[in-house]
């Protein structure tokens, strides 16, 4: 069993042990990224041409077929090793699958010797982005356009073939004042060609790493082996001068910027990038070397050299064209121009003023150290002295499709106040009919909140009235039984002590004094009956006009006699306390008249609820009358006479239809939004 475990061991040791390391580094770029992560063994000879400026550990190499980055694996309290561009070194590691091409891991590097750096690529520039020079050693023409030092590095920005690239070289004494005195100026430049990717290994884009400033070279000027042609600033650009094509140009400075001026000749005006070193002050007359570059609307200067010719005082600016299309004209001109101010915005490194020139709003810089004196109100009216830029909304910085412009200004005293805006402007007056209308609305919710709570007021005394209204009623009927069945009672008695008296004297007197007694029990009930009703108008209070009819028709009802029947139809929210006490009364009126005087075997009470009316009907099957001939019985003429009033108090409508053998019907017809007065 041991032997197949070592048998089985030593097949998988032999073809590891049989692979070759790969020998040169085109070979490591053509590994497919699938076997270049497996981590294939490589030895290569090769030349230094750098180290990555982030780390010592890491290196860029050219054996002559290919370039490679190489990341050395550090040793145990050992310094990155540093070695020279051109040196010759043996790398011994691994592929790995990090780059935009394959490049090695884990290399341990043994010196050779020293060497020389490989003939650089001169790339052209449709070269630039091609896959095949990534990691090469290459060389392009450039212009030096600035330079920052941090994080132990020094990054450059260049102008490749138009196009703006970065480099980065590592630092080293001296190297920013070298990089400093080449700004503008044209330069070669050497170095290995790097590519930023994404995590799918995209190329997003190219820069350089460049082992130190010697491999910078600047050109000479054409003014150092002769001179160059002066031009006007029109003729920057054109076809007899291209971007490298140095050129001198004579004029006098109308404005400062933080990294040049613009200036003016006799042709017209443009920007001038120079270095900082010695900033002119405006209304110098100066002579600019450099070469023309490329800018929206008009072209650029790039100074490589800036002589000052002598000073006069500063320049006066042209005043704004009236008319659109002479706008072109005045692109990087120093101008001058009234406009109405709108609103501010204060941004990281300068003030941005919104202005109006008739119907065209644009913008006015100002540095943000100068700003704070620049203090101005809506609608004021200024005078704005400054450099003029074209703007446009097109895709294309075509002179045709110029649709703005802004204004750039160095100080506040550029700015001139002509007139302060009225105090009585759009903004204020909005505000004050703002401040209107609330009030107006304010009043508005407030009368109608006292309208409502007079209301309230109204109908809390109105109850109030109604309550006392009824509870005067229910005295009057209290003082009703006291002076009515209380006497009535005390005669019924005497009218039986009589009759005891007489029953054996007098038969025939006794008799009479009975059926006077009987004739005074009956009144004395009907009287009883009818204070009863009075008293159960509580009912009416609590429970509502529909509860008191029926407590009503109850009370009336003796066995053997009539039917008192109650009906109710669609009920709605109760009346006002008046009405329905009134109501009630009428009811108990008709109900009375019916069970007195018609004969009736059934009286039907209906109260009936519509939109808008309430309808009280007292119906019974009796023996009729003409209603003409009421006059005839004095007590019913006089319960009609009650009736009438009742509903003339309450605003409702009475009406009586009868006739010989057809019963009697009373009706009250209520109008629910009537407001009844009290009893």
């Amino acid at each position: 069993m041991l032997a197949l475990r070592l048998f089985a061991l030593c097949g998988l040791l032999l073809p590891a042990a049989a692979a070759e390391p790969l020998t040169s580094l085109a070979a490591v770029r053509a590994l497919p990224p699938a076997e270049a992560a497996r981590g294939v063994a490589v030895r290569v000879e090769a030349t230094v041409l750098g180290r990555d400026p982030a780390s010592g550990w890491n290196l860029f190499i050219h054996d002559g077929t290919a370039g490679c980055y190489v990341n050395l694996e550090p040793q145990p309290g050992e310094p990155p090793p540093r070695f020279s561009p051109g040196t010759r070194i043996r790398v011994a590691g691994v592929s790995r699958i990090l780059g935009y091409y394959p490049s090695l891991a884990r290399g341990r590097a043994t010196v050779l010797g020293p060497g020389e750096l490989p003939p650089p690529r001169r790339l052209a520039a449709e070269q630039l982005f091609e896959p095949e020079f990534d990691s090469g050693w290459v060389e392009v023409p450039a212009v030096l356009l600035g330079v920052e030092n941090r994080d132990d590095r020094i990054t450059l920005e260049l102008e490749v073939y138009g196009l703006t690239l970065k480099a980065e070289l590592p630092a080293e004494p001296g190297a920013e004042e070298r990089a400093a005195a080449l700004l503008l100026r044209p330069v070669l430049l050497r170095g290995v060609l790097g590519t930023i990717f994404n995590r799918e290994r995209q190329m997003t884009d190219r820069h350089f790493f460049v082992p130190s400033m010697a491999m910078i070279l600047p050109r000479p000027l054409l003014s150092e082996g002769g001179t160059p042609p002066v031009i006007g600033v029109t003729e920057l650009l054109t076809a007899g001068f291209g971007p490298h094509t140095p050129v001198r140009v004579t004029g006098v400075i109308t404005q400062t910027t933080s990294n040049g001026f613009y200036l003016r000749d006799r042709t017209g005006s443009t920007r001038v990038y120079a270095t900082p070193a010695e900033p002119l002050p405006s209304g110098t007359h100066v002579e600019v070397e450099g070469f023309g570059g490329l800018a929206p609307f008009r072209p650029v200067l790039r100074a490589a050299r800036v002589t000052a010719l002598g000073r006069d005082t500063r320049p006066a600016p042209v005043p704004s064209p009236q008319r659109r299309q002479h706008w072109p004209a005045v692109h990087a001109e120093l101008i001058t121009l009234e406009a109405v101010f709108l609103t501010r915005q204060e941004g990281r490194s300068e003030a941005i003023l919104e202005c109006q020139l008739d119907s065209l709003i644009f913008e006015v810089l100002l540095p943000i150290g100068e700003s704070r004196d620049a203090r101005f109100a809506a609608g004021d009216r200024l005078r704005l002295t400054g450099i003029c830029e074209l703007t446009t909304t097109h895709a294309l910085p075509r002179m045709g499709w110029v649709d703005g412009f802004r204004l750039h200004l160095r100080e506040a005293a550029a700015i001139t106040v002509i007139s302060r805006a009225p105090w009585w402007n759009t903004e204020r007056l909005l505000a004050a009919l703002g401040l209107m209308s609330t009030l107006a609305a304010l009043g508005l919710a407030g009368s109608w909140m006292l309208r409502r709570q007079v209301r309230r007021q109204l109908a809390i005394i109105g109850d109030q009235l109604r309550q006392e209204a009824v509870g005067k009623e229910r005295d009057r009927m209290a003082r009703d039984l006291h002076d009515t069945l209380e006497q009535q009672l005390s005669g019924v008695a005497l009218q039986l002590d009589g009759v005891e008296d007489a029953v054996h004297r007098n038969p025939a007197a006794a008799a009479q004094g009975l059926l006077l007694a009987r004739r005074m029990l009956r009144f004395t009930r009907l009287e009883a009956r009818r204070s009863v009703w009075d008293l159960r108008s509580q009912v009416l209070a609590r429970q509502g006009l529909a509860a008191a009819l029926q407590a009503m028709a109850e009370a009336a009802v003796v066995p053997g006699g009539p039917r008192a029947i109650v009906q109710v139809r669609e009920r709605a929210e109760r009346l006002p306390a008046a009405s329905e006490f009134h109501l009630l009364r009428i009811a108990q009126e008709a109900l009375t008249n019916a069970l007195k005087h018609s004969g009736a075997r059934e009286v039907t009470l209906t109260l009936e609820h519509e939109p808008g009316v309430s309808r009280l009907t007292v119906r019974d099957d009796g023996r009729g009358f003409h209603p003409d001939s009421v006059e005839s019985a004095a007590g019913f003429h006089f319960g009609l006479l009650g009736m009438r009033e009742r509903a003339a108090k309450i605003g409702a409508g009475f009406s009586i239809t009868s006739a010989p053998g057809a019963g009697c019907t009373v009706t009250v017809t209520v109008p629910t939004a009537a407001s009844a007065p009290s009893p």
